[in-house]
């Protein structure tokens, strides 16, 4: 049996994805400058590997059968590990820091 690692990757990154998309709706729901920072930031993208390794991790010790869904609190947990790793970007940029005024292509939060 091969290993698609593309494919797994394309995979565990919607799930992270969505649930980021939980995450914001619950914890940054509708307008104020706090929540579309949030919101904003997040959106940038980034190829989610520390979730994905969250998610890898699971994997390697629960060891479900293919096809097994992995747990949506294993998804919130590897969602919190890019909230933490996004707020670290949002501070680097940061006038005071490193005052850098673009980030993943588009303005930074501050800037933005």
């Amino acid at each position: 049996m091969t290993f698609d690692l593309d494919a797994f990757l394309r995979t565990e990154r919607a799930g992270v994805e969505a649930s980021l998309a939980r995450v914001l709706a619950r914890h940054a729901p509708g307008p104020g400058p706090v929540a579309e920072a949030a919101r904003y930031a997040v959106a940038a993208g980034g190829k989610r590997l520390r979730p994905i390794l969250c998610v890898a991790a699971y994997r390697a010790v629960a060891d479900p059968a293919p096809g097994d869904r992995v747990p949506d609190a294993v998804y919130d947990l590897g969602a919190s590990l890019e909230l933490i790793h996004t707020y670290s970007l949002i501070h680097d940029d940061l006038p005071s820091m490193d005052d850098d005024d673009v980030r993943r292509g588009r303005p930074a939060t501050h800037v933005a």
